[in-house]
């Protein structure tokens, strides 16, 4: 009879613990998440190679039983994000599969190198040698934002090496005729200034307004937002310089995008938010008349930061999408 009374003062104990690390000692809380999040709630492990001088942060989920050849699930996070935006959607998708989620350079726990090749094609190739380090033969390319755009681009290159293409809210339609550009990438091109590199937690505010369309679920008390943005003020001249990279590979991004675009044949899924103040909505539609073999999902009430916003009916639509085209094993694979 003692169990039960024990049971709620334990439970009690805990939410009082979390309460306390949240409002007073929110950096520590935050560490903790970062560290064992990705194990805790979606059942994935810390590893680390290094290529070429850069050292590479993934996590990684293997099936009970991998069978040979089976093609990975590898996730791709977006600007200034890292491998943890992917947990909570990685948390409902299949145990079977072969998940691999990266940080790209210069992001999460991933090393950066001065004066490197950041654009896309540079950071395309450091994929790559990463893909080849792990020893994927196949694999199931799935990218947020900047990372559907890298998605995009290795696809073009590297078409016998994927899969399936899952793209959410890639960067590219604005480059392609009857694109619209949003606020955010006038300014970005006109400018140089992102929003996504806030130095405020005002600004820091600002970004998480933007990026998600329900940001009240989203809303960080002070001290919790000075810890986040610190962090992200770490890796600032990094991102600094991966951003110009980009802003420079835009001479002649229009005519390579619709070149890139166009070029894909491998099953493709376009996953869009409606609310996208980043990536305009109606980028859907034109790249889904480019993209062969192609399909769209829209998804309601969502913003851009798709994976964080709606991470249940994300992990749905992957899976869904997974299932029907190509299942585990890398043979069984639609090969258009």
């Amino acid at each position: 009879m003692l169990i039960i009374p024990l049971l709620i003062s334990s439970c009690g104990a805990a939410v009082v613990a979390l309460a306390t690390l949240y409002w007073f000692y929110p950096s520590i809380l935050y560490s903790c998440y970062k560290r064992f999040g990705g194990y805790l709630l979606a059942g994935l492990h810390r590893k680390q190679l290094t290529v070429n001088g850069i050292t590479y942060a993934y996590f990684e989920r293997l099936p009970v039983a991998l069978v040979k050849d089976a093609p990975a699930v590898l996730f791709l996070h977006g600007f200034t994000a890292d491998k943890t935006m992917w947990m909570l959607t990685i948390r409902n998708l299949p145990k079977e599969w072969w998940i691999i989620v990266l940080d790209l350079p210069g992001h999460g726990d991933t090393s950066f190198v001065q004066n490197g090749d950041y654009s896309p094609t540079g950071m395309v190739t450091k994929l790559h040698e990463v893909i080849e380090a792990i020893n994927i033969h196949h694999v199931h390319l799935i990218g947020t934002s900047l990372g559907a755009l890298y998605a995009m681009v290795y696809a073009s290159k590297h078409p016998s090496k994927v899969a399936t293409l899952s793209l959410l809210c890639p960067p590219v339609a604005h480059k392609l005729p009857d694109g619209v550009r949003t606020e955010f990438f006038e300014s970005l091109e006109s400018s140089g200034t992102n929003l996504l590199l806030p130095t405020t937690v005002e600004g820091f505010h600002r970004m998480i307004d933007t990026v998600l369309h329900q940001s009240n679920k989203f809303k960080f008390h002070r001290r919790l937002s000075e810890v986040l943005l610190d962090e992200r003020m770490q890796k600032y001249e990094s991102f600094k310089e991966i951003q110009q990279d980009l802003i420079k590979d835009t001479d002649n991004a229009s005519s390579r995008a619709v070149e890139t675009v166009e070029g894909l044949m491998m099953n493709t899924l376009l996953v869009w938010g409606e609310h996208d103040k980043i990536c305009h909505p109606s980028g859907a539609a034109l790249l889904h008349k480019l993209i062969k073999n192609s399909e769209v999902v829209m998804i309601k009430n969502c913003g851009h930061t798709i994976a964080l916003e709606k991470p249940r009916e994300t992990a749905n639509i992957i899976a869904n999408f997974l299932s029907r085209n190509c299942p585990t094993q890398a043979s069984d694979c639609k090969d258009d």
